[in-house]
């Protein structure tokens, strides 16, 4: 069985329809790719992707196996595919295909049948689900009994005004999954990386509303690549002295990381 037919059986039609979308060219989706699975400290939000990536990858190799099915939930570019469990087969799923890597497109949330997978991930996408308790209840249906969520979502980031959105604290996350097994929730950095991203971000919106002639001008171009070192440089520095301090009740992380797994009775 070929992998589309292969998905062709796990997936059920949508009855919702899908969400147009124009490609992006092959070369950008590469870049966007390449800047969140090997960030840059160039890049504005370094710090944040770095800390997301150790997490992530660390998470993963303590996946309880066998993992032989995987759910990419709001896959993206599938960044992080590389570092799931050797043989695992991924099934990304999105709600357009303009990145060219969705195997199912749907604006249907898991249009699969139950206990189909071993493992459902979803990186920086689950906050958009509009009824979370839902989402979640979802996510238990279509994991094997023993299966593992594994979800991120941010904390300290922008959000867009037109868009329906969640933020999560650590303990609200947790209880969305508190008939589940091992629950455990990973701050993905703390002051240190939230002020990094937060500081670098202004300076990319400066950047962003300089005229396109200044932007490419010799002189200007390499400014604000040398800020994000900089800024970056500072805030590498302020991690290490966080990290030094000892945990207290109060947190400002910039990411929330949440692994649980479905109990193997239920």
């Amino acid at each position: 069985m070929t992998k589309r037919a292969a998905i062709a059986s796990i997936a059920r039609p949508s009855p919702t329809g899908t969400s147009a979308s124009a490609p992006l060219q092959p070369s950008l989706v590469a870049e966007i790719r390449r800047s969140r699975r090997h960030p840059r400290p160039t890049q504005f939000d370094y710090l944040h992707l770095r800390q997301l990536l150790e997490d992530l990858a660390s998470a993963l190799e303590n996946v309880r196996g066998p993992v032989r099915d995987v759910l990419d939930v709001y896959c993206g570019t599938r960044p992080y595919e590389d570092l799931l469990p050797a043989g695992a087969r991924c099934v990304g799923l999105d709600i357009d295909d303009r990145y060219g890597t969705a195997d199912v497109v749907t604006n249907e949330f898991l249009p699969f049948p139950d206990a189909s997978f071993d493992l459902v991930l979803s990186t920086e996408a689950f906050h958009y689900v509009s009824d979370p308790a839902a989402g979640v209840a979802e996510i238990h249906r279509i994991l094997r009994p023993g299966g593992t969520a594994l979800i991120t979502v941010p904390f300290v980031w922008e959000y867009d005004r037109t868009t329906l959105e969640h933020r999560f604290t650590g303990p609200s996350l947790a209880s969305l999954f508190r008939e589940w097994d091992d629950v455990e929730v990973v701050e993905n950095g703390g002051r240190a990386v939230s002020w990094t991203t937060l500081t670098a971000s202004m300076l990319r919106l400066a950047e962003s509303h300089l005229p396109r002639r200044l932007r490419l001008d010799v002189l200007v171009r390499p400014l604000f690549p040398a800020s994000y070192l900089l800024v970056n440089g500072i805030g590498v520095l302020l991690d290490r002295l966080e990290r030094r301090h000892p945990r207290n009740r109060f947190a400002l992380p910039m990411n929330l990381l949440l692994t649980a797994r479905r109990p193997a009775d239920a």
